[in-house]
């Protein structure tokens, strides 16, 4: 075994090792705690794996959930990477166990990727073990874990050390290895909507620490370009049909990301130094009991200060990861004036800025044996020991927890109402749809409504509706009339008359009614035919991202065949 497969065995080892320490309670218990957005990512697994058993492979709207009026998640969140876990639940493994391995998988990548990362930068294995320890198991990524149920940021830190590595190659080192920046915007566009706005933040700051390089040397300039232009044709087929979506209507997303509600959500400075494990809600609460605690821990915050006294020979980098580290670490703090900075709303919390500051801090924290000519094998192992102690002493309080569901629990029994309300002080079923960030602002309340046919006075009307999985046939109406029916609008819905035999005659006017349903003008026909037809932007974008692909594929091979 040569020196190089000898480290990643060891690295992917650790890696291992890591993962159990941290997902033990995973692990030793048929449990699975409900926290603060874990029934709505169960609900994602669930509605795509309904839309696979019915043979839709790219799903754009869920028809199932919120009582049969259909949510359209897919479209603002993208799915890919649950697409394993839901041909698994589609075996039949149980929910939880599906949501579990998630975290399992996510928890190894992140800690195998962020190792790879730093030694690359570094060419230094001590440095590598401490940033996993330290990658994994920050009191932040704990939260997201253990108090917040945030599958979407989870995902998100397997692809920012390889958003980091390519920073490094653009601005530092090899600028032809643009290719890295372009696989971890991908992966973090397809993962999660606003870990990626963050992670743009953060290469703008590195941009800025570099400005005066990167004017004198233009190919990193084009280089980023390229990055840049890669990224958005491979995920076109998601970002473009996003943005349609967007601009078609108003949603609950615009309705409350506001200067007040970023003031809100910032981090009151005591919560800088709580270091306990708390499964609360608010940010900036001042009652220590009921406030999830927001912060990066100790090590992290106060390690990297440690530079102060080296006044020379510190790598540029390593400089700047530093100093856009604090800048990060303090941005989210209640003292600054956010109301102020209605730019920031994109990324709904202030406090989601420790996310990257923590990957930032984590450079000169891992590399300070290293920076320091320590004995860097004894500190490395004596560091990572009292860090994975303090790590396990943040999660043991959850296997206090007793609200959650187990490998028996079915999703039948997260709607009937026999572990939680679904509605639980909403309008809409929350347990399927959380905050309803997607759901069209002008939505009526769906407690008890009844699934009919209405004019367009909202009044019932006689007709019959058959259901499909995402279709719907109309009989019985009379003609020359305009009608709503049971469904949500989502821009490409649209009606159709039918024959006899279910063949589409021709489209009729359909539009969204005042209720936010899809409402459609009747002609002479008897028979009506509802389907969700992808839009022009979704059949030409799903075409460039896979054109995209297959060029990069050919590429690769070429260079790999040295043709």
């Amino acid at each position: 075994m040569n020196f190089k497969n000898k480290r990643t065995y060891l690295f992917l080892s650790f890696s291992l090792l890591c993962t159990i320490l941290f997902t033990f309670p995973y692990l030793i218990r048929d449990f699975l705690p409900l926290e603060h957005d874990t029934l709505f990512h169960l609900s994602r697994i669930e509605g795509l794996a309904q839309a696979l058993n019915h043979g839709d492979w790219f799903a754009k709207i869920y028809p199932l959930k919120n009582l049969g009026y259909g949510y359209a998640s897919p479209l603002f969140y993208c799915d890919i990477f649950l697409i394993i876990p839901a041909i698994l639940y589609n075996l039949g493994l149980n929910l939880a166990s599906c949501y579990k391995l998630i975290i399992i998988i996510s928890t190894f990548l992140s800690c195998y990727l962020i190792m790879n990362t730093i030694y690359k930068i570094s060419k230094n294995n001590s440095a590598a073990y401490l940033a996993g320890v330290l990658y994994l198991f920050n009191n932040y990524r704990i939260t997201d874990v253990y108090v917040r149920g945030a599958l979407g940021e989870i995902m998100g830190f397997i692809f920012l050390p390889i958003v980091l590595l390519g920073i490094y190659y653009l601005l530092y080192d090899d600028k032809t290895k643009w290719s890295t920046l372009v696989i971890g915007f991908t992966g973090l566009a397809l993962t999660h909507n606003i870990t990626f706005v963050l992670a743009c933040i953060l290469f703008i700051f590195f941009i800025i620490f570099r400005l005066k390089f990167l004017l004198d040397n233009k190919q990193r300039i084009l280089n980023i370009v390229k990055a840049a232009s890669v990224t958005f044709l491979l995920t076109a087929f998601f970002t473009l049909p996003m943005l349609e979506q967007l601009a078609s209507q108003k949603f609950y997303l615009g309705s409350y990301t506001s200067t007040e509600s970023l003031y809100t959500n910032t981090i009151p400075f005591w919560k800088y130094f709580a270091n306990q494990t708390i499964f609360g809600y608010g940010s900036n609460d001042t009652s220590y009991d009921l406030s999830m605690i927001l912060n990066i821990g100790y090590f992290l915050m106060f390690v990297p200060l440690l530079y102060i006294t080296k006044r020379k020979n510190i790598n540029i980098f390593t400089k700047h990861s530093l100093l856009i580290g604090y800048i990060l670490l303090f941005l989210p703090m209640q003292l600054l004036p956010w109301n102020y900075f209605s730019f920031f709303s994109l990324i709904q919390f202030p406090w989601r800025l420790l996310m990257i500051s923590t990957i930032c801090l984590l450079v000169p924290a891992s590399l300070i044996p290293y920076e320091f000519n320590y004995k860097k094998s004894l500190v490395t192992i004596v560091l990572s020991t009292l860090l994975l102690c303090e790590g396990i002493y943040h999660i043991l309080p959850v296997l206090d927890r007793t609200f959650g569901i187990d490998s028996k629990t079915s999703y039948e029994s997260l709607l009937d109402g026999s572990i939680i309300d679904p509605f639980y002080s909403a309008h809409y079923v929350r347990v399927e749809l959380a905050g309803a960030d997607y759901l069209p602002v002008i939505s009526p309340d769906f407690r008890g409504l009844q699934s009919v046919i209405t004019d367009d006075t909202q009044l019932s009307v006689n007709g019959e509706i058959n259901r499909s999985y995402n279709s719907m046939t109309i009989k019985n109406i009379e003609p020359n009339k305009s009608y709503i029916l049971p469904v949500t609008y989502y821009l490409g819905y649209q009606v159709y008359t039918i024959d006899t035999d279910d063949n589409i005659i021709s489209a009729v006017p359909t539009y969204q009614a005042d209720n936010s349903f899809v409402q459609f003008d009747a002609n002479e026909n008897e028979t009506y035919l509802l389907k969700y037809k992808s839009t022009s932007i979704q059949n030409i974008s799903l075409w460039i991202s896979i054109g995209t692909l297959i060029t990069l594929l050919i590429i690769k091979v070429r260079k790999l065949l040295h043709i």
